[in-house]
């Protein structure tokens, strides 16, 4: 049996998952040649085909066995649930569920690609295909029922891949999971979540810009749609309002009021495995991969300049758009929910030192009193981590130890998850982020309403 890992090991663990790219990496060292899989091969590399219990489950597509640890299924991508630069997403706790009941506790056999060299990717998480003991393939359980895509980049066999793809095929066509509602559910998830939405607006014939709430970009040209896109939602998500701004002034975006005239804006959304939905006025195109989306957006556009009102929905319907109700279109265009990006929360000056989260880190090795918002948890069993930022690789944690938990209200990775608080301690440095280690509630006031800074 192994040991109960540390509460230090347990943080390493989920940020290896979380840092693992929306869409996973290929092996380290992997070519296209089909090698045997032997069982000297596999002594050499440490693995084996014998049964090993699941004692942990990262994330849809991520366990912990017993003597070997992390296994990263090949194959198979679930939606995101603990990264820190990006959302959680549509499906990403229903996809964990599933695995959760599917493996933990069972035993499980690994078998691995005879056309991965190391068996191993960019984390060190074993690549791998999971058995059960009666003969269920993990991957085939997670396409079928649509909690995952096919995610052909690994080393992987072409009879297998054929497999998988069909496997994918036939959740698509029985829309299950992800695909329920030809895409529009996660759409309807994503407006109802209140996450980002993007503004792509033409600037002429040739060039677009891009508006996140009231800061616009410079214009581009229309083949670098995509690029561009891509580079803001990932610095909307990794980055906490004042880093946001900094960021986007550098890279030339300025604020500018919204047009009074909307009726030509396009809006994109982010969705899982970085596929984007298009929204213009009450229709949505769900699922366009980033290698279509600058052509999809240019038809758009060209579509709305070209045709009146009646023929351009007749071309929106035929092209893979679909109607959205009047409640779920934007009121404003996302401009509210696009400015809740750049806001930090307010604090109010009293006798002390009182600093924002943001400024934590400036601050290592003195004792402040820290005030923010509280907007994500993780509960080891062992440690309990209290986030004021979903990336919590860049902004100060607050941890609380299993052995203080007793003297904490039940779950309080429950209990203080939405709340604006203030907590105070010493600011310590673990490998480059800022925490403050409680021992007592006392040390955590929560702010009423009433009592915040104007």
């Amino acid at each position: 049996m192994i040991k109960t890992p540390p509460y230090r090991f347990l943080r390493h663990l989920l940020l290896l998952v979380a840092l693992s790219s929306a869409l996973p990496c290929p092996a380290a060292a992997a070519d296209s040649q089909w090698k045997p899989v032997t069982e000297e091969l596999l002594r050499k590399l440490h693995l084996d085909h014998r049964f090993h219990k699941c004692i942990a489950v990262a994330d849809g597509d991520t366990i912990i066995l017993e003597e070997l640890g992390a296994v990263r299924f090949i194959g198979v991508d679930t939606p995101e649930k603990n990264h820190p630069k990006l959302p959680a997403q549509f499906m990403s706790e229903e996809a964990s569920a599933f695995t959760k009941k599917l493996c933990l506790g069972k035993n499980i056999r690994l078998a691995y690609d005879a056309f991965d060299e190391d068996k191993r990717g960019k984390y060190g998480r074993i690549l791998a295909y999971l058995y059960l003991e009666d003969g269920t393939l993990v991957q085939k359980q997670l396409l079928l029922n649509g909690y995952a895509i096919c995610y052909t980049k690994y080393p992987f066999d072409q009879k297998r891949k054929q497999q998988f793809l069909a496997w994918e095929q036939k959740a698509q066509q029985e829309e299950r999971g992800l695909w329920k509602d030809g895409g529009m559910a996660e759409i309807q998830w994503i407006l109802k979540h209140r996450q980002l939405p993007i503004q792509v607006e033409k600037a002429s014939l040739s060039t677009y810009r891009l508006r996140m709430g009231t800061w616009v970009s410079k214009t581009f040209n229309r083949g670098d749609i995509s690029l561009n896109l891509m580079q803001l939602y990932e610095w909307a998500y990794e980055l906490g309002p004042r880093d946001l701004r900094k960021q986007l002034n550098r890279s030339g975006y300025g604020k500018k009021a919204p047009p009074e005239n909307s009726l030509n804006r396009v809006i994109v959304l982010g969705m899982a495995h970085k596929k984007w939905g298009i929204l213009y006025g009450k229709n949505v195109k769900p699922r366009v991969s980033n290698a279509e989306i600058d052509t999809q957006i240019n038809k758009l556009y060209n579509w709305i300049r070209g045709f009146d009102a009646e023929h351009l929905q007749a071309t929106l319907a035929l092209n893979g758009y679909h109607p959205l109700p009047e409640k779920q279109v934007p009121a404003d265009d996302g401009l509210e929910t696009a400015n809740t990006f750049f806001k930090t929360e307010p604090y109010e000056k009293k006798e002390g030192r009182v600093i924002g989260w943001e400024s934590a880190k400036n601050f290592v090795g003195k004792r402040v009193t820290v005030q923010g918002k509280i907007v994500r948890s993780f509960n080891s069993g062992k440690v309990c981590f209290l986030n004021f930022h979903r990336n919590f690789t860049r902004y100060m944690s607050i941890v609380i130890f299993g052995s203080n938990f007793r003297k904490f209200p039940f779950q309080p990775e429950k209990f203080y998850l939405n709340k604006t608080i203030r907590v105070r301690g010493k600011i310590k440095d673990h490998k480059g982020q800022a925490e403050i280690v409680v021992e007592s509630p006392r040390q955590i006031e929560i702010i009423s309403p009433t009592r915040r800074g104007k």
